[in-house]
């Protein structure tokens, strides 16, 4: 990451509830990324019990608010991308890492379309390396099905541990509505 941050390329944003032990993989994996651009890095911490202020604050490039209550993942979000700087904003979870250059690869294929869209990335197992989905497809009840096959690029949902899109995107959007306080 540079400093001092000019025009801020991407946010990452990051939401937190007792994540200590979750912390250091994901920020370590995000701060390691190389952009041809600044980015910045935002966590929420949702009003943790355990140690992960603690945590946070050996990452003085990553800026943390603290919420004196759990508010849930959709409001933590929300206050996250309102602080945000970026042309692009990257929610991820805390127990996700990224894999070298995913922050590059998502902004070349970002700035490659013809509309605003989502991207994620293909999820793996973080014991095994085994492919979780690439994002999922419906079944006839409206359950998900995992997306297998590397060149079905359009599917019916993406998995929120690693959504990008454009802050252009999001505005328009609205953000999540605050009803539904927490996805799980």
């Amino acid at each position: 990451m540079n400093a001092p941050l000019t025009r801020v390329i991407c946010s990452i944003c990051v939401a937190n509830f007792n994540g200590e032990a979750l912390l250091d993989a994901c920020l370590g994996s995000v701060l390691s990324q190389e952009l041809n651009g600044d980015f910045e890095v935002i966590v929420h911490d949702d009003a943790s019990t355990d140690r992960s202020l603690k945590v946070l604050a050996r990452y003085a490039d990553v800026r943390v608010l603290k919420s004196a209550t759990n508010v849930g993942f959709c409001k933590s979000n929300n206050r996250m991308v309102a602080e945000a700087r970026g042309e692009f904003i990257l929610l991820l979870n805390n127990d996700a890492a990224l894999e070298p250059g995913a922050l590059a690869a998502l902004l070349e294929k970002a700035r490659a379309l013809d509309a605003p869209a989502v991207l994620t990335l293909p999820q793996r197992d973080w014991d095994t390396d085994l492919l979780v989905d690439r994002g999922c497809l419906l079944d006839p009840f409206m359950n998900p099905v995992p997306n297998l096959r590397k060149n079905r690029t359009e599917v019916a949902m993406v998995i929120g541990a690693c959504l990008w899109m454009p802050r252009s995107l999001w505005n328009r959007i609205g953000g999540f509505p605050d009803w539904i306080e927490s996805i799980a």
